[in-house]
C-alpha cells in the first residue's frame, strides 16, 4: 500500500469486467479497482450526477416489465415503456435510445424465454463469497427455470459482437458467479449476450457447473490472482476511472493546462479531438464518449483516408529511417510500402504519401523517441485528465528535441504559421504541454513544434519553437477560451447543422438535420 492510501487493503470485490479488462491495463489502477476500502487521503475522484447510468436505466426498466400485461402488444409495450421512463431525467437523444433498448430487451427476452420454458428474472448482480474477505461478482441480470436452468444476461449497448471461439473472461467469471449463487442445484448455466440496439442475442458459454468451475479455473483464475497482486503504474484510458489519478505519480503535473479557475461538475479527461468534436456538437461528443450509444460504423472518406495515411506513415517511421520515392511506388513494385492496405486504397492516399517524403522529419542523425505514443498528465486546477498523442517525437540531427504532428486536407494548404495555428487545434494543444512543464523524455536545449500538413498536391511544415514565451502564451489562451464551454457543461445540448449528415450518433438524435449536405473535412 502506498503512503497516501488508507483502507483495509485485504476486503476484495471483483468484478466479471475487473478480470476482462484490468489485467492488461495498469497494475496499480486495477488493484485498487478491486479494494473498494482503500482510498486516497489526499484526492477523490469526483462523479457527475446530473446523468444517470444508462445501463443501468434500461435494464431496470426491461426487468420491471417483464410481467407487466401491457407488453403482450407492441402499442402497449411502448405505452409502459414511455410511462416509466417519463420519471427519468435523460438527454432527449439518450432517451430515444433507451426506450428502443428497452423494447429491444423485451423482444430478445420474449425469445429466450420460449426457448427455456419458466424462466424468470431473479435478481440484478449476483454476489459470491468465495473467501471470507473476497467478494465475486458480476454486473449483469440473472434468471432461472424451475427445471435448473440458470441464466446470466450480458447486455451489450450495441448489437452482439461475433462470437469468440472459446469463451472469454468475462463469459467464464460471470458462469462461475452463477454457478456459485445460492441455491446450487442447478443442472445447466447459461450466458447470454443480448444487443439493446437491435434486439439480437446469443449464447456464449453453457456448460454444467462442473464443467464451469473447471474453466474458470483454467481461463480466469491466473488473471484473478495477477489483478489481486499487481502494483505497476500505467497511465492509459483507465486513468479517468482510477481513484487516485489526481494524486498519481505516473501522471504528469500539467496543472492548468485547460486555464479553468474551477473544477467543472465531475473529474473527466479530453483530448485535443474532444474539443473539436464538441465545437461541432456537444450532444455528439457527449453520447459518443460519455454515454457511448451506438455509433454508426463505416467512418467518412476524409475520416478513413486520413486513419490510412497516419497508419502508413507510423510503419514507415517505425523501421526509424528516412522515407524514400521508392516506398511510394507503384503499388505491386518490390520496393513499395504496402502493407495490409489495398490497391483501391493506396491509389487513393499515393499522393498524400508522395507530399510526406517530400518533408519527412527523420534522417540519417535524427533519433526517434515514440511514435504515436500517448501522453497522459493531470490538471488540477480543471481537475481533468489530459490526453495527447503526438504522432512522432525524435531528435534531430542537431540534438533539439522535435514533436511532429501531421494533418491532412482536401483543401488549400494554409500560407503561414499563424493560419495553421487557427485551423488545426493540435498545433495550440501541443505548444500546450510545454506551457503545462512538459519537457519530453529527452532534455534539450533547444525544442520546436512541427506541424505537417499535406495534401495531393503540396506539403508544407510550419514550426515554432517550443521555449518561446510569446508563442506558449498564445496556445495557452487559444487551450483556455476553445475548453471553457466543455469543461463547464453538463447538457450537452445538440447544435444541429451540416454535419449531422456524417454524424456517427445522429439516428438517435431528435434534433439531427436531414438534408443531404456534408463537409467531407470538418474534421479532416
Amino acid at each position: 500500500m502506498r503512503p497516501n492510501l488508507v483502507g483495509r487493503a485485504h476486503i476484495l470485490k471483483i468484478s466479471a469486467t475487473d478480470v476482462q479488462e484490468r489485467s492488461s491495463t495498469c497494475g496499480m489502477g486495477g488493484a485498487l479497482k478491486v479494494r473498494p476500502d482503500v482510498v486516497s487521503s489526499e484526492w477523490r475522484r469526483r462523479r457527475d450526477e446530473s446523468h444517470p447510468f444508462l445501463g443501468g436505466v434500461i435494464r431496470e426498466a426491461a426487468c420491471a416489465l417483464h410481467d407487466d400485461p401491457r407488453v403482450e402488444t407492441w402499442e402497449g409495450t411502448h405505452a409502459a415503456i414511455q410511462e416509466r421512463m417519463a420519471a427519468v431525467s435523460l438527454h432527449p437523444a439518450t432517451r430515444s435510445y433507451a426506450e428502443r433498448a428497452i423494447a429491444n430487451y423485451l423482444e430478445a427476452h420474449e425469445v429466450l424465454s420460449a426457448e427455456t420454458p419458466g424462466l424468470q428474472f431473479r435478481c440484478f448482480d449476483p454476489k459470491v463469497f468465495p473467501e471470507p474477505s473476497g467478494t465475486l461478482t458480476v454486473w449483469a441480470p440473472l434468471y432461472e427455470s424451475p427445471n435448473g436452468v440458470r441464466e446470466i444476461r450480458k447486455i451489450r449497448l450495441g448489437g452482439v459482437r461475433a462470437k469468440p471461439e472459446k469463451p472469454d473472461r468475462w463469459t467464464v467469471v460471470a458462469a462461475h458467479v452463477a454457478g456459485l449463487f445460492p441455491p446450487q442445484g442447478i443442472s445447466l448455466i447459461r450466458v447470454v449476450e443480448v444487443g439493446l440496439k437491435d434486439a439480437s442475442y446469443q449464447v456464449l458459454f453453457e456448460a454444467t457447473p462442473e464443467v464451469v468451475r473447471s474453466t474458470f479455473t483454467e481461463v480466469a483464475l491466473p488473471y484473478l490472482q495477477k489483478i489481486i497482486s499487481a502494483d505497476s503504474v500505467h497511465p492509459g484510458t483507465f486513468c479517468k476511472d482510477c481513484k487516485i489519478a489526481g494524486c498519481c505519480d505516473a501522471l504528469d503535473r500539467w496543472d492548468g493546462f485547460l486555464g479553468q479557475t474551477t473544477q467543472g461538475a465531475a473529474t473527466r479527461s479530453v483530448s485535443a479531438r474532444d474539443i473539436e468534436l464538441y465545437e461541432i456538437c456537444p450532444a455528439q461528443w457527449f453520447l459518443t464518449y460519455s454515454q457511448f450509444l451506438p455509433r454508426k460504423t463505416t467512418p467518412g472518406a476524409a475520416s478513413h483516408r486520413g486513419r490510412l495515411i497516419h497508419e502508413w506513415i507510423a510503419r514507415a517511421h517505425s523501421r526509424r529511417r528516412k522515407c524514400t520515392a521508392e516506398d511510394v511506388g507503384a503499388f505491386r513494385e518490390k520496393e513499395t510500402l504496402t502493407g495490409p492496405i489495398s490497391e483501391d486504397e493506396y491509389a487513393e492516399i499515393q499522393p498524400y504519401l508522395a507530399q510526406h517524403v517530400e518533408v519527412c522529419p527523420l534522417s540519417t542523425g535524427s533519433q526517434v523517441i515514440s511514435i504515436e505514443a500517448p501522453l497522459y498528465g493531470y490538471d488540477a486546477s480543471a481537475d481533468v485528465i489530459i490526453a495527447s498523442t503526438p504522432d512522432i517525437i525524435l531528435v534531430d540531427d542537431d540534438g533539439s528535441l522535435v514533436i511532429r504532428e501531421t494533418k491532412t486536407t482536401s483543401r488549400e494548404i494554409p500560407q503561414d504559421s499563424a493560419e495553421a495555428f487557427d485551423k488545426f487545434f493540435a498545433s495550440a494543444w501541443l505548444l500546450n504541454l510545454f506551457a503545462s512543464g512538459y519537457r519530453g523524455p529527452y532534455q534539450s536545449a533547444s525544442a520546436r513544434l512541427e506541424l505537417e500538413v499535406i495534401s495531393t498536391e503540396e506539403s508544407n511544415v510550419f514550426t515554432w519553437d517550443l521555449s518561446d514565451a510569446g508563442v506558449l502564451r498564445m496556445a495557452r489562451k487559444e487551450v483556455r477560451l476553445r475548453s471553457k464551454s466543455w469543461h463547464r457543461d453538463t447538457t450537452w445540448e445538440a447544435n444541429p447543422g451540416k454535419h449531422c449528415t456524417w454524424c456517427p450518433v445522429r439516428s438517435w438524435c431528435p434534433e439531427a438535420e436531414t438534408e443531404d449536405a456534408v463537409d467531407a473535412d470538418a474534421l479532416d
